[in-house]
């Protein structure tokens, strides 16, 4: 079939979903959905499934979902490596405007302000954010490129949002996301490498290689200010499944332990943890993932 990105390739199946017949996704994602690879775009993507059907897999996700109780949520490894990483970069601005795509129950938030404080924040996303700090306004539930009015705003932020994206709208909503952006401004992706760990499977409905992200973003009018593949010489999963499945349960374990023992602790043990914890484990995964900054022109 023809590539829905460049409309002027052919593309291939050259990968299957592994995830499409599980008990929680089976509802919404049929057995007859398939996976293709633009070798022009060098991305894949889903086809066969409907906007309709993805919304009503993510609202299932989010009405089991549960409030976070932590502390030091500055200092969550994941969001904390991002933003690291980006003001290494980056100069972060003062009086910033940042869009967040997806930030679930947390989001960047918290780690940007610990080097900026004055920081107007808008989001999409089905779960409420109750961050006790002003400037906080949620646009909807998810993006729509089509009715959606985004804010003018100097950064937006896709933390594990982009492989989320319904396939025939990415164009548009990158386009969408260019138009809302001020002069110079800047986009923050991260995205699991699930082409080189082999892990195909529902929502995600688009999948990258670093030469494929880059192209993409380069054809819709942004330039490259930084991107890195991490852990890109990590073991994959599927080479010891035994392995990896008691160092999962272990971690499991150790953070459910302690997100209960957290709240009967001094702050200064909770804080000394926090950065403990960074440090020795550096970005919150040992699976390989992709960064991009890119910025408008």
């Amino acid at each position: 079939m023809k590539c829905i990105l460049c409309n002027d390739s052919e593309s291939l199946e050259k990968y299957s979903y592994k995830g499409a017949n599980k008990a929680d996704s089976k509802n919404f994602f049929e057995n007859n959905v398939k996976l293709y690879t633009c070798n022009s775009c060098q991305i894949s993507f889903c086809h066969n499934i409907s906007r309709k059907k993805l919304d009503e897999y993510y609202k299932s996700v989010y009405t089991a979902s549960k409030p976070i109780f932590d502390r030091f949520l500055e200092f969550n490894s994941r969001f904390f490596s991002q933003v690291l990483y980006y003001i290494n970069h980056v100069k972060l601005e003062k009086n910033i405007k940042v869009l967040e795509v997806g930030p679930s129950a947390l989001g960047i938030l918290p780690s940007l302000k610990v080097f900026q404080d004055k920081i107007k924040y808008y989001y999409f996303d089905q779960v409420e954010i109750k961050h006790n700090v002003q400037d906080v306004i949620k646009l909807g539930e998810y993006f729509n490129p089509y009715t959606s009015k985004l804010p003018k705003v100097d950064l937006i932020w896709m933390s594990h949002s982009l492989e989320h994206i319904f396939p025939e709208d990415l164009i548009k909503v990158i386009n969408k996301y260019h138009e809302a952006l001020n002069d110079g401004g800047k986009i923050f992706i991260e995205i699991p490498h699930d082409i080189k760990t082999g892990n195909f499977s529902v929502p995600h409905t688009l999948f990258f290689e670093k030469k494929g992200l880059i192209k993409l973003f380069e054809k819709l009018r942004f330039k490259v200010v930084a991107v890195s593949e991490i852990n890109d010489k990590v073991e994959l999963l599927d080479s010891n499944p035994n392995m990896n499945k008691k160092k999962i349960t272990k971690k499991n374990f150790v953070v459910t332990l302690y997100s209960f023992i957290q709240r009967f602790l001094p702050n200064k043990f909770v804080k000394k943890y926090a950065f403990k914890h960074f440090v020795l484990n550096g970005p919150y995964t040992n699976l390989p993932i992709i960064r991009l900054i890119v910025q408008k022109i």
